[in-house]
C-alpha cells in the first residue's frame, strides 16, 4: 500500500513537470517546490504524543503510536497523587522501552522515611511492541501495539494491553481502541486532535487537544496503591498537550474527574544524530601531492618511507613500519603497519587509506598490505593490488569497487630475515586523557538520589616491546555519598562482600589511584588473539589476568576465555587487603579472601539488525557460577544501549526473593562534542540493585572490545 501511495505522487509530479514544460512560460522555481512538496508528502510522519508516563499515548492511556528508532525522551509529571520521573528509549521503530522512578505524595517510606529517604517510592519498567505501524501504510491501516506495563520489580502498577490506533492526517486527527487486564481493566480508548494543524506558519499549529477514556481500577486497593488516589468522579480524562521546537512536550490536563496534572518532557534521536559539533578540524582525505614514482634512484626507500610518515600523519594515522618482501609467485609486496589514533568507524579508516594509498604507491610495487594495528596488537590487514589502485587513482572506479577488490584479511606472518626493513617506529609513550568522573546511587536510606562528581586524569602509553600501560588517578570534587555505609541495611548480602562495599571506595574525597597496570596483546595469527595483564585495574581489584579470544575478519561469531586471580584493594591507597566482609544474618565478620573467576564467552554480532550478543558462562567472584547475557543495541553512529541479566547459583535474596544482577548502560561517542573524530567513549551503566551476585571483576581491556571497534 505504502509504494502505490509513493508512485502516485510520483506520476503527479510528473504530470505537473510535463504541463510546465508545455506551457509557454516554464517556471524552474515551481517545478523544485513542487518536487519539494512530494518529497515533503513522501517523508510525512503524524506527531506522536506521549502520556503521563512517556509511553506513546494521551494521558493515562496508551496508543499503538511511537518515536523514531534511536531516540531517547527524559520527563517529568505531576499526577496527584503520584511525582513521576521517566525516561523512555526507541531501540527499534517498532519496540519502545520506558522507566518510571514514582514517588507517592505524602506517604513516608514506612522504613526509612524518617532517616532522609522521604516519601515511600516506586521503580518500573514499561515495553510496548508494535505489530502493525500505522507509517507502514501511509496510515491507510491502523496500527496495532502490545504493552506490559511495570513488568519487573514490585509489579504494582502492572497490566497488559492491545491497542489499535488509526491515523487520519487529512483530519489532524487520531483516535485508539485497546482492551487491557491488571491495572488497565478492559477496554480504553483515547481519541487526539491538532485543531491548526494545517495551518503551517501559526504558533498554534502544535496545539494538540486530548481525550481518553481511563479504565484504569483506581477504587480497588489491589490495583491503586496509593489511598489518596482512589477517588474517580469520571472516567474521562482531558487536556492540552503543546510542542516546542520538535524538542520539549508540555502537557496540562484534568483526570479523574478529581485532579489536574502536568507534564513536561524533551526528547532527541541519539541514534541518528551526526554530533552536536560539525568536524571541521578533520582532515579533507588525501588527494595531493600524488607521487607514484618507482622505487629507485629518483625516490629512494627512504623518501617512500617519508611520503607515507606524514600524509600519514595529516590523515590521523601513525606510521609503525615499512617492509618490502615478496610472495611465492615473486610479486612484489609493500607491506605497512598503521595505528588508526582518530577514527571511531572502519569506514572512515578505509576511505582514508583508498586515497592515501592510490596516491603514493609505486609503480614497481605489485600489492600493497596495510596492516592495522589495535592496542598493542596487529588487528586485520588490507590487501590492495596496484592494478585495482591505479583504476581508483583514475577514477574509473570509486569506494564500493575497491573496497570490494580488496577484502579484509586476518593478519598474515611474514618472513623477517627475507624482508627489507625500511622504517619502524614505537608506539608513544605516553599519552594524557581527562574525563568526567560519575558515580550515582539511586534508593539508599538517607536520600533517593546520590551522586560523585570529580575529575579522572590519565596518563596511558607503550613501554619497550609493546606493552601496554595504564596510570590513572581520581578527584572527587562534589560529594553526596559521606552518609551512606556500604551495606543493604534490609538484605545485607550474605554472600563474601566483593562488590557491595564499593561505595567505601567511592567516599575518598582526596586523590585516588584509579588504575596502574600492564597489559601485553598479541596476534597469534588465523584470527587468534591473546592477553595477559598484571596490576591495579580498578579502585577495588586488582591482580593478574589472561585471555584468548578467537575471532576472525567477517565472521560474525567470536569465542573466547579468560581467567583470572584477583585480590582486593584497601580502600586507600595501592596496598591488597588480605580480609574481606561477609555478612552472617546482620552481623558483619570479616575472611581470608583471594578472588578468582573464569569465563567461556560467545560472541554474535548481527550487523543487519546492528545488535550485538554475549553469553558468559563461568565462576563469577564471588565464587557463584552462572551465566551472564549481554545484548547491546548500537547505531551507525556508535550510540550503544546495553541490558544484561546474570542468572547465577548464588540465592542471593532480596525482600524474601532470589535476586538475580540485572541492569542497563549507555556508551556515547566524545566526537559528539567534539570538532574533530574521536575514538574514546563516555561509559554508564547502573545495575537494578548494588548486590555481590552475578559480579565479574575488572581485567584490563577486553580483546573482543579493542578488535569489535575497529572493525564496526
Amino acid at each position: 500500500m505504502k509504494w502505490l501511495n509513493s508512485l502516485f505522487l510520483l506520476l503527479v509530479t510528473w504530470n505537473t513537470l510535463l504541463i510546465a514544460t508545455e506551457g509557454d512560460d516554464c517556471d524552474l522555481m515551481s517545478d523544485l517546490l513542487i518536487v519539494d512538496w512530494v518529497n515533503q508528502q513522501l517523508a510525512y510522519r503524524f506527531p506522536t504524543t506521549y502520556n503521563n508516563t512517556l509511553q506513546g499515548g494521551y494521558i493515562n492511556m496508551p496508543s499503538a503510536l511511537m518515536g523514531e528508532e534511536g531516540e531517547i525522551g527524559f520527563g517529568y509529571s505531576r499526577v496527584p497523587p503520584y511525582k513521576n520521573w521517566n525516561l523512555r528509549v526507541q531501540l527499534f521503530e517498532n519496540l519502545e522501552l520506558t522507566s518510571n522512578y514514582r514517588v507517592f505524595s505524602g506517604i513516608l517510606d514506612p522504613v526509612f522515611g524518617h532517616m532522609g529517604f522521604g516519601e515511600f517510592s516506586d521503580k518500573g519498567a514499561n515495553i510496548k511492541l508494535a505489530l502493525i505501524r500505522p507509517e507502514d501504510s501511509d496510515y491507510v491501516l491502523p496500527g496495532i501495539a502490545v504493552g506490559w506495563d511495570d513488568f519487573i520489580g514490585t509489579k504494582g502498577f502492572e497490566s497488559q494491553y492491545v491497542v489499535m490506533t488509526q491515523v487520519i492526517p487529512q483530519l489532524n486527527t487520531e483516535f485508539s481502541l485497546g482492551y487491557g487486564s491488571g491495572r488497565i481493566k478492559q477496554w480504553f480508548g483515547g481519541i487526539l486532535l491538532y485543531p491548526f494543524g494545517h495551518q503551517s506558519c501559526s504558533p498554534l499549529r502544535n496545539l494538540a487537544l486530548n481525550l481518553e477514556y481511563d479504565s484504569i481500577d483506581y477504587k480497588n486497593p489491589e490495583r491503586e496503591p496509593h489511598p489518596d488516589g482512589r477517588n474517580q468522579s469520571s472516567k474521562f480524562n482531558w487536556g492540552f498537550k503543546y510542542r516546542f521546537w520538535d524538542t520539549i512536550d508540555l502537557m496540562a490536563s484534568y483526570v479523574r474527574g478529581e485532579e489536574y496534572s502536568f507534564a513536561i518532557s524533551t526528547y532527541y534521536n541519539l541514534g541518528k544524530t551526526p554530533g552536536f559539533l560539525p568536524k571541521i578540524d578533520d582532515p579533507l582525505p588525501y588527494t595531493s601531492p600524488k607521487n607514484q614514482q618507482d622505487i629507485g634512484y629518483l625516490r629512494p626507500e627512504q623518501v617512500l618511507a617519508q611520503d607515507f610518515v606524514y600524509a600519514l600523519k595529516a590523515q590521523g594515522f601513525q606510521l609503525l613500519g615499512v617492509w618490502l618482501t615478496y610472495d611465492d609467485d615473486c610479486r612484489r609486496i609493500l607491506r605497512l603497519k598503521i595505528y588508526n589514533c582518530r577514527y571511531l568507524f572502519e569506514r572512515q579508516v578505509r576511505c582514508r587509506l583508498n586515497h592515501l594509498v592510490s596516491s603514493l604507491v609505486p609503480e614497481n610495487v605489485d600489492k600493497v598490505v596495510v596492516v592495522l594495528e589495535g592496542e598493542g596488537a596487529p588487528i586485520q590487514e588490507y590487501h590492495y593490488h596496484t592494478p585495482f589502485l591505479r583504476m581508483y587513482s583514475c577514477r574509473y572506479i570509486g569506494d564500493a569497487e575497491l573496497d570490494l577488490l580488496s577484502p579484509i584479511h586476518n593478519v598474515t606472518r611474514f618472513d623477517r630475515c627475507a624482508t627489507q626493513t625500511i622504517f619502524e617506529n614505537e608506539r608513544p609513550l605516553y599519552c594524557l586523557d581527562f574525563l568526567p568522573k560519575v558515580h550515582t546511587f539511586f534508593g539508599s536510606t538517607t536520600g533517593k538520589f546520590k551522586y560523585a562528581l570529580g575529575l579522572s586524569a590519565g596518563m596511558t602509553g607503550y613501554l619497550p616491546g609493546n606493552i601496554y600501560y595504564s596510570f590513572r588517578l581520581g578527584w572527587i570534587g562534589i560529594t553526596k555519598l559521606t552518609d551512606l555505609i556500604g551495606v543493604d541495611r534490609l538484605n545485607p548480602s550474605q554472600l563474601i562482600n566483593i562488590h557491595t562495599d564499593i561505595v567505601c571506595y567511592y567516599q575518598n574525597k582526596g586523590i585516588t589511584f584509579d588504575q596502574i597496570y600492564l597489559e601485553k596483546t598479541g596476534n597469534l595469527s588465523n584470527g587468534w588473539f591473546a592477553r595477559g595483564s598484571v596490576g591495579h585495574f580498578a579502585q577495588n581489584y586488582g591482580g593478574v589476568a589472561g585471555e584468548i579470544l578467537y575471532y576472525p575478519v567477517d565472521s560474525p561469531w567470536a569465542v573466547g576465555f579468560e581467567a583470572a586471580l584477583l585480590k582486593k584493594r584497601k580502600v586507600s591507597g595501592i596496598e591488597f587487603s588480605e580480609d574481606i566482609r561477609k555478612f552472617v544474618g546482620f552481623v558483619p565478620t570479616f575472611v581470608k579472601f583471594t578472588g578468582y573467576q573464569y569465563f567461556v564467552d560467545l560472541y554474535y554480532d548481527s550487523r543487519q539488525f546492528e545488535l550485538g550478543l554475549k553469553m558468559s558462562i563461568g565462576k563469577f567472584l564471588a565464587r557463584d557460577v552462572g551465566i551472564r547475557y549481554e545484548v547491546t543495541r548500537y547505531f551507525a553512529n556508535g550510540v550503544q544501549f546495553i541490558a544484561w541479566y546474570t542468572r547465577t547459583n548464588g540465592h542471593d535474596m532480596v525482600n524474601g526473593s532470589t535476586y538475580f544482577d540485572k541492569g542497563v548502560g549507555i556508551s556515547v561517542p566524545l566526537e559528539f562534542f567534539y570538532t574533530y573524530s574521536c575514538r574514546n567513549r563516555w561509559n554508564y551503566s547502573m545495575s537494578a540493585w548494588l548486590r555481590d551476585v552475578g559480579y565479574r571483576g575488572p581485567t584490563g581491556r577486553r580483546l573482543y572490545d579493542m578488535i569489535h571497534d575497529q572493525r564496526m
